[in-house]
């Protein structure tokens, strides 16, 4: 059996208690808390035992602390007088244990750990987290201001879906986080006041876990669906990201630890790591810029079908040159093909089809073409009886252009030529784009 355990376990600073009963209830499992990180904690194995754990906050503390800093050595010299020896601490937050039944608190004055933990909070909890929920409304608002005018292109895109998903499950969880902090501070204040104790709280972990569970899932089904659809390189690219943000930070960790036990001062480690974050960051952009062009820039797959200007009974001519643009979502996949007549003719035709498994969805596409398409032309419900759609709709323009939007059985098709167009051509496209 391996020596030591690593669990998840998500708490914010201000789930001390909730912290103390999950340490205990772990020690006699036999599992004794030897190191906490950000995600993972580390544990030794060990015979079940009646250990109880303690939190407590040495707010002028910072996780760039040697190991030795005189003033926790100074807090562990007093608790070690009480019987409490010290197992790690993080940043500011401290964890100690003992093995005796009826331990001396450590703290004996709760409106002084309530003042601790508040300064604590400030660093450890409301900054950062305020920083982040900025960050994910800025991304978030930028998604959407981007795709404003074209939601459909968001909608068929897995990395835009991904992040449509994600970005509001994030602001979710930090506003749960803010709500609690500040819903256990009112109730810690008053029970105080009253000469009690600061309350428990056990909201955000749990609230955390299955966020955090949501997430995977999400990313999950996002690299699962991208394989299978044939963009197998955004799925690696994502997974080359994702892997390598995790490698910085277990690198950076690490090199803070190390610094730590070997005595750099609070100001040395500080800089020392700022320095290596900088330099893994260019590091980290390099290998991502190079990766971008061979993962996604240079994945073109051959559409699954493609319906050449040359096959129309009405082509005008038979030079033509085309570019197109595939990509897919699980709710919605689009199809973008334009041709462009060679030499000095002005011919063009362009056409979009998108497929959605879901009928509503598939309405909806077929009212935000028409609202795009009709822009500026003059647009009308055209008869469909010799075509196998639902509906039909074609739009004018003063160019002398002309779209039509054909819908039906979960398809889309905008088409867009400068030519017109015969009814036999667009059985053509319909059947075969």
């Amino acid at each position: 059996m391996k020596e030591y355990a690593y669990r998840m376990e998500i708490f914010q600073p201000f789930e001390f208690v909730a912290m103390e009963r999950r340490l205990s209830a772990m020690a006699r499992r036999g599992l004794q808390l030897e190191e906490i990180g950000s995600l993972f904690w580390k544990y030794r194995r060990g015979e079940p035992c009646k250990t109880s754990y303690a939190v407590t906050y040495l707010p002028q503390g910072s996780m760039f602390d040697p190991l030795n800093d005189p003033k926790a050595e100074t807090l562990r010299d007093l608790c070690a007088e009480a019987g409490w020896e010290k197992v790690c601490d993080w940043g500011q937050l401290q964890v100690y244990r003992t093995d005796r039944e009826t331990p001396v608190p450590i703290e004996t004055d709760e409106s002084v750990r309530l003042t601790a933990i508040r300064r604590s909070m400030r660093k450890l909890f409301l900054l950062p987290n305020a920083a982040l929920f900025f960050l994910a409304v800025f991304e978030l608002g930028q998604l959407f201001l981007s795709n404003a005018a074209e939601p459909l292109i968001l909608l068929s895109s897995s990395v835009g879906l991904l992040l449509l998903l994600l970005m509001p499950v994030l602001l979710l969880m930090l506003l749960l986080h803010f709500f609690a902090y500040a819903f256990w501070l009112r109730r810690s204040l008053k029970s105080v006041a009253q000469g009690g104790r600061c309350v428990s709280s056990n909201l955000c972990r749990r609230a955390d876990t299955v966020f955090l569970v949501l997430a995977l899932l999400v990313a999950a089904g996002f690299v699962v669906f991208s394989f299978l659809s044939g963009q197998g390189g955004a799925a690696s690219y994502f997974l080359l990201y994702f892997f390598c943000i995790l490698g910085m930070a277990a690198a950076l960790n690490a090199l803070r630890r190390h610094m730590r036990r070997e005595g750099f001062s609070r100001g040395g480690n500080r800089t020392l790591f700022l320095l290596a974050d900088v330099v893994l960051a260019v590091v980290f952009a390099v290998v991502m810029g190079m990766s971008a062009g061979d993962l996604i820039g240079g994945e073109n797959p051959e559409p699954k079908q493609f319906v050449r200007v040359q096959s129309l009974a009405s082509a005008p001519s038979e030079s033509w040159y085309f570019y197109r643009t595939d990509s897919s979502s699980p709710l919605l996949s689009r199809q973008r093909v334009q041709q462009y007549e060679e030499g000095e003719g002005d011919g063009f035709l362009l056409y979009e089809v998108y497929t959605t498994p879901l009928s509503a969805l598939s309405d909806w596409c077929a009212e935000q073409l028409l609202a795009q398409k009709s822009d500026g032309g003059s647009c009308r419900e055209a008869n469909a009886v010799d075509l196998p759609v639902d509906t039909l709709y074609c739009t004018d323009y003063p160019s002398g252009n002309r779209n039509w939007i054909l819908a039906g059985e979960g398809r889309v098709l905008s088409v867009t030529a400068s030519w017109m167009l015969e009814e036999e051509d667009l059985l053509t496209l319909w059947q075969n784009a």
